[in-house]
């Protein structure tokens, strides 16, 4: 006498439609929100120990006034092991455009230094009413940018794909080169405002 399927008892675990499908759904979403999170949650930033309490309040004053947006990248939250990252460091965007207050001196600029190379920095002036002179220095992926005239150094790292996005790095600049001249001081300690007309 044969059996017929129907009668034959499955012994195999039955996982329903429904949880299936939920379940591929929560990955998905997971997988989304990661992905999002990436792009937009906050940004991991080392900076040089800095105790030098003027440098430290001129940083502030250039992080909260700096804008939300630089060439169309949202301003993104900062993370670091420096107890000051957030009144030191921006970012925006994805990949993120960095910005770092209060960071060393570069040694290609140190007079005297073993890495002094003057005859081959190149250099860029920037901003507003009043310019910011920036050392560049292009990297695999990026190009960073360095204040050389201003009381506190400030670093911007603009990441780039391609050679359009690395010729369109300095364009961040613009964005950022008035909030610099308004609130880090040249190293005679002066404004803009306090210059001779």
């Amino acid at each position: 006498m044969g059996t017929n399927e129907a009668d034959t008892p499955k012994t195999g675990r039955w996982i329903p439609t429904a949880a299936v499908t939920t379940a591929a759904v929560l990955a998905c979403a997971a997988g989304v929100w990661g992905y999002h999170a990436g792009r937009t949650g906050a940004v991991r930033v080392d900076l040089p120990a800095s105790s030098d309490p003027a440098i430290q309040a001129s940083c502030t004053n250039l992080i909260k006034a700096l804008p939300s947006d630089v060439e169309g990248g949202h301003r993104r939250g900062v993370v670091g092991d420096d107890r000051n990252v957030k009144r030191r460091a921006a970012a925006w965007g994805y990949p993120a455009t960095i910005l770092r207050c209060g960071v060393t001196e570069p040694p290609e600029i140190t007079v005297g230094g073993p890495d002094y190379t003057p005859l081959k920095n190149r250099y860029a002036n920037m901003g507003d009413s009043a310019f910011v002179n920036w050392l560049i220095q292009e990297h695999e992926h990026s190009v960073t940018y360095t204040t050389t005239d201003r009381a506190a150094y400030v670093e911007v790292i603009v990441p780039f794909d391609d050679e359009l996005q690395k010729e369109a790095a300095s364009n961040a600049l613009v964005d950022l080169a008035p909030m610099i001249v308004m609130n880090i001081p040249d190293k005679a300690g002066k404004f803009v405002d306090d210059q001779p007309e």
